[in-house]
């Protein structure tokens, strides 16, 4: 009897029964822990391109409202939203803003030559729109957030309204500072 107990007693290890359930629950672990780290890798690739479109659409409202403040004359050209361009005369110079789906070119020319020309991309798909107030002699630029549901209607995440000519009219002594 004594040794019977004896060798129980100093038997080291595990039983079989004992490693297959660590191991059952060391995988579950890690299985929800590598889970875990591509969803982290997914939201920061995310968060990357919302900083990113973010950048580009500072880039493009400065631009866009220096370009606005200081033009003679502008013109919308309101085909569909996938072609909409803007023409603007900026002293001896035209400048044209066209949209596409997912991004807008600036054209500056002088004359018949191209003096610059810049793309501002984004990366979230987005609907980008300009509206013309006669009224109020402004430009609006709408950019809307597409969503994956076609149901749903797309919000708007981005919008700014600029008046032409502004910087004109205040050199010109039109408008008391």
């Amino acid at each position: 009897m004594k040794s019977l107990t004896r060798s129980r007693t100093a038997r080291r290890g595990f039983t079989l029964r004992e490693l297959s359930i660590a191991i059952a629950i060391g995988s579950s672990v890690m299985m929800v822990a590598v889970g875990l780290v591509h969803q982290a890798f997914d939201w920061s690739t995310l968060a990357r391109h919302r900083r990113l479109d973010d950048q580009t659409f500072f880039q493009l409202s400065r631009q866009l409202r220096n370009d606005l403040h200081i033009a003679n004359q502008a013109e919308l050209d309101s085909g569909d939203t996938a072609g909409q361009s803007l023409r603007l005369s900026v002293n001896e110079n035209e400048v044209v803003y066209t949209l596409t789906d997912v991004t807008v070119t600036r054209t500056e020319r002088s004359g018949d030559d191209v003096v610059r020309n810049e793309v501002y991309r984004f990366k979230r798909p987005r609907t980008l729109v300009l509206t013309r107030s006669e009224t109020d002699n402004q430009i609006q630029l709408d950019v809307k957030t597409i969503t994956p549901f076609a149901e749903s209607e797309t919000p708007l995440w981005r919008s700014l309204r600029m008046s032409i000519g502004l910087r004109l009219r205040h050199q010109n002594g039109d408008i008391a500072s």
